[in-house]
């Protein structure tokens, strides 16, 4: 690597059971990302892990607030307690938190692993980038 800033794009990655530093342009679908606190992210998936994991989404969404994550068992827990004590259409929106990240955002708090389904310029960066060029 020749400078910082491309030493912030590696990521570790779990691929075929191998633990590995790649830099984030490289990662597959199928690849394990292990999440860390400050770290951008490069595709979009779903959580398979969280502990007090929050994202900045603010780049592609606009979104300011930080937002929950959890496994797609949480959240669908929690939406149906939700459901049970009748506050189905009176939640705030962000009491359920979200299983899925998107790629160009940025884990504020936690950590965890995320399973890659979308990279490259079918990623919701990519999508975005393309209709800037």
């Amino acid at each position: 690597m020749n400078s910082v800033a491309d030493e912030r794009k590696v990521v570790s990655v779990i691929r075929s059971g191998i633990v590995s530093n790649i830099h984030m342009s490289k990662v597959l679908v199928g690849d394990v990302v292990l999440l860390s606190e400050g770290m951008e992210i490069p595709s979009d998936g779903y959580v398979l892990e969280a502990a007090e994991l929050t994202t900045d989404e603010s780049a592609m969404t606009g979104e300011t607030d930080p937002i929950r994550k959890a496994t797609i068992p949480i959240c669908i827990a929690k939406r149906d307690e939700l459901i049970k004590e009748g506050n189905k259409n009176t939640a705030g929106r962000h009491e359920v938190p979200s299983c899925v990240i998107l790629s160009g955002t940025r884990i504020l708090t936690g950590e965890g692993k995320l399973l890659v389904l979308v990279v490259g310029d079918s990623s919701c960066v990519g999508k975005i980038s393309a209709l800037l060029r």
